[in-house]
């Protein structure tokens, strides 16, 4: 269940919960008011509002739980004031004012801090064990009993409502944690596919830059007949082709060693045909549609997020679709070229990896810095489509 869910379910969980409490308020108002009157002789003209008050403090919980506690046991510790002392019943807490005080006290217990709800259960105690005492001491074991049945029952739902308090709020946070988890890994994928990012531009551009320097400073003599100036130009342009090499390895050379990678000659759509020809000797499905050209001008970089999309797609129906069939179909046309890599349901179960599930946000992320946009979902069959875009930049669809 993710985050989005459980904050719908809190929501409707509290709906429900204003629902149910004032019914059961109306309810403890149905019953308490006739027994009071009927069996305690209390006039129905007090009985009822100080019912009604009393009662009313379970929806008042639900908003101000303060206010609801000390109303609670002001109204209940009138009404035991003005109920007299009968052997046939229950004194000076009857079964339903019970039921009221244990279901706000619980409300207290789950909605505000334990310190309200204790003071509240004891509140209500002590108020009911001075009025027992201020009716004269031939009630006093009658009150006893029932206070002690009041104050046992009491803490019980006191501690259920603290222990489950405590608990939901030991699940909010690790809620949070793993929300914070998750945010925390997927900028972390983020940032190791930015350095990722870095080495291939460095290789790209270091290559670029060392072409230029020497191409600028061996044209005087391939070309011939330079004057004096036009050689200085071209002296001068290898000049900075190669401070601007050195600038360019001292910022990013570091990120090539980092961790020892191996240099490795740079990927390119042109090898999407390599990479279906080893997938599919190693026994899987995969079938390459390719029309239009086969050596697409994308630039460097844009050519290795295209290969990056087809290896990284096929990884993962590989390993999310294990025994799925796998199409892979490249589109180049006059405007750009159009990757679409699709599996179908897999045969067996798949291979879970520790740590996975953020490919997808790296695709992108290469995909995005490359210029391109990038489209991931399931399919009505069951299995799963990557769809990307690159568009020819001017000089591109031009050559």
């Amino acid at each position: 269940m993710d985050i989005t869910q459980r904050s719908g379910t809190t929501r409707r969980a509290e709906m429900w919960l204003w629902i149910i409490v004032p019914a059961v308020a109306v309810a403890m108002v149905a019953v308490q008011t006739p027994i009071t009157v009927v069996i305690y002789g209390v006039p129905i003209a007090i009985a009822f509002p100080l019912t009604v008050i009393h009662a009313a403090a379970l929806p008042l919980a639900l908003r101000w739980p303060i206010a609801a506690g000390i109303l609670s046991v002001l109204a209940a510790c009138t009404l035991q004031w003005l109920t007299p002392a009968i052997a046939s019943a229950p004194w000076p807490w009857t079964v339903t004012a019970e039921i009221i005080q244990f279901l706000l006290v619980l409300l207290l217990a789950l909605r505000t801090t334990w310190q309200v709800a204790t003071a509240t259960l004891l509140a209500a105690v002590a108020g009911s064990t001075a009025i027992a005492f201020a009716h004269g001491a031939g009630i006093a074991d009658a009150a006893a009993v029932d206070n002690v049945v009041f104050v046992s029952i009491g803490a019980g739902v006191l501690g259920i409502g603290i222990a489950v308090r405590q608990w939901r709020r030991i699940r909010a946070q690790l809620v949070r944690e793993q929300r914070i988890s998750a945010e925390e890994l997927s900028r972390r994928v983020v940032a190791e596919e930015r350095t990722r990012l870095a080495r291939d531009l460095h290789d790209v551009i270091a290559h670029s830059m060392s072409v230029i320097s020497v191409q600028a400073a061996s044209a005087p003599a391939r070309l011939g007949g330079v004057d004096t100036r036009t050689a200085e130009e071209f002296s001068d342009i290898a000049a900075q082709a190669r401070t601007a090499l050195r600038e360019m390895r001292v910022l990013l050379g570091a990120l090539r060693d980092d961790d020892g990678a191996p240099v490795e000659p740079q990927r390119g759509l042109a090898d999407v045909a390599v990479l279906v020809r080893q997938t599919a000797q190693a026994g899987a499905e995969v079938h390459l549609d390719w029309r239009g050209s086969r050596s697409p001008r994308l630039s460097a970089v844009a050519d290795l997020a295209a290969y990056r999309v087809v290896q990284e797609a096929v990884s993962n129906a590989l390993r999310h679709a294990p025994g799925a069939a796998i199409t892979v179909a490249v589109d180049v046309g006059g405007t750009g070229v159009g990757i679409r890599v699709r599996n179908t349901r897999g045969s067996s179960a798949a291979t879970e990896i520790a740590g996975g599930g953020h490919g997808l946000v790296a695709m992108s992320e290469r995909v995005r810095s490359a210029g391109g946009i990038v489209h991931a979902h399931p399919t009505p069959d069951g299995g799963f489509e990557v769809a990307a875009e690159f568009e020819f930049t001017q000089e591109e669809a031009s050559a």
